[in-house]
């Protein structure tokens, strides 16, 4: 009996150590945040081997960032472990520079203005590569962006959301233009007799020009019966496709149903979620393999002490299959927490950990 005692000690000891040094490291680290965490997994039983659950609960330290900056635009900062010198200028009334090197000798600089951008990394004396962008606008054309870098790779991009209307249709176009080919999107909306909303658009894939395999679709949406409705058509990969989907707030909660047809194969799902007020808030659903449901609650159990519980369930139209369900329970409070965790395919776990943020 003294033993386990003696056991139980020195791990409660080891624990305070372990804080006690994070509380030291929030001390030096003055004026910086970061988090500590850490987090143990087992079987309930495993909570008497004491040694190895505590190893597990050592503190994660996600170390701090922190910098020193002068009004002549140097600054020294520490980054992901690392010691990172920077300097920033403004070259003219819009042209900014930026160079930042760390204690590996990894460097990177920025010369940008409102219009075009020039970056530049490296190692030491040597150039690893360069990433330049320059963009504008053109009369009758669009906006227009262009990046490329050292390895000769490009992406020109233009995009005009005013194409003009025609039969009362507006329409928008986008193209980009690639090492690998060119895409482009034509888009157009309208508002149809009846409070019906339409849009279609129409898109190549990249370096595909062969009309008949461009992806195409349509999507009609109207308000009805307190609700919301839409049709959608589509023809991809040289294939149709329907969809149809109806949403509405019914009673305390929210109803959806979707039906959809592709490849010769039909799917749907109706679902109806609910907040209960004061209880938990509970799914119930309805899909083309079977039914499935949730509910989760949060209590506050007493001061500084809260309850969080999760159930899900799952039954398959496929006889091949057996039902699944789970669910855990989770007790926490400002120090840590505490959650137990079980399904028809899992054993019962414990997780227990901690996560706080330091503020200094």
């Amino acid at each position: 009996m003294a033993r386990r005692q003696s056991f139980r000690v020195r791990a409660a000891a080891r624990c305070l150590a372990a804080l006690g040094m994070a509380g030291l490291a929030a001390h030096r680290l003055g004026g910086s945040s970061y988090v500590v965490r850490s987090a143990w997994e087992g079987e309930p039983k495993a909570i008497k081997e004491y040694d190895a659950m505590v190893k597990g609960m050592e503190p994660n330290v996600a170390l701090p960032s922190l910098s020193f900056a002068r009004d002549d635009g140097a600054a020294l900062s520490l980054q992901d472990g690392h010691l990172v010198a920077s300097y920033t200028s403004k070259l003219g009334e819009d042209t900014n520079l930026g160079l930042t090197v760390n204690d590996e000798q990894a460097w990177n600089a920025l010369l940008e203005s409102r219009a075009a951008s020039l970056k530049l990394r490296g190692q030491g004396k040597s150039l690893d590569g360069w990433e330049a962008s320059q963009s504008g606008s053109a009369a009758g054309v669009g906006d227009l962006s262009l990046n490329f870098n050292s390895d000769k790779e490009y992406k020109l991009t233009v995009v005009n959301d005013d194409l003009g209307e025609i039969a009362g249709a507006s329409f928008s176009g986008k193209a980009t233009a690639t090492n690998d080919g060119v895409t482009g999107r034509l888009a157009s909306r309208r508002e149809l007799p009846g409070n019906v909303g339409m849009k279609w658009s129409i898109e190549n894939a990249v370096g595909d020009y062969v009309l008949s395999h461009a992806a195409e679709t349509a999507e009609f949406t109207r308000p009805m019966a307190g609700g919301d409705a839409a049709v959608k058509l589509s023809y991809e990969n040289q294939g149709l496709g329907y969809e149809g989907s109806y949403s509405r707030p019914l009673r305390a909660g929210h109803a959806d149903v979707k039906v959809s047809m592709r490849d010769g194969a039909m799917g749907y799902n109706v679902s109806y979620a609910e907040k209960v007020k004061g209880l938990a808030d509970m799914q119930l659903g309805l899909d083309s393999d079977g039914a499935y449901g949730a509910v989760s609650a949060s209590r506050n159990v007493m001061d500084g002490l809260d309850a969080e519980y999760e159930a899900r369930a799952r039954a398959n139209f496929d006889s091949e299959s057996k039902p699944q369900l789970s669910h855990a329970l989770k007790l926490s409070n400002k120090l840590g927490y505490a959650q137990l965790l079980h399904g028809t395919d899992q054993e019962p776990k414990l997780r227990m950990g901690y996560e706080f943020n330091v503020d200094a």
